[in-house]
């Protein structure tokens, strides 16, 4: 039951998760801009990337949660 609880927990707060994710990429892109310029472009790309993969890792946590809901025979309450 503990696991399912942190399944819900992590799936409900992903989209913050990302945006925190996003925000510390962009903090180190701007100091990086005046020190090393290619972290700076390269920290653009990996922000677009966490863009890109935080629907698919949303779809595995719900498809997750679902599985084990069904497996612990517990209602789904979403």
């Amino acid at each position: 039951m503990r696991v399912l609880t942190i399944l819900r927990a992590m799936r409900a707060n992903l989209p913050m998760l990302v945006l925190a994710a996003c925000i510390g990429e962009g903090l180190i892109a701007f100091l990086a801009m005046f020190a090393f310029p290619p972290l700076s472009l390269a920290m653009v790309f990996l922000g677009l990337l966490t863009l890109a993969t935080a629907p698919p890792v949303g779809f595995a946590l719900e498809r997750m949660e679902a599985l084990l809901a069904y497996l612990l025979q517990v209602e789904d309450d979403s």
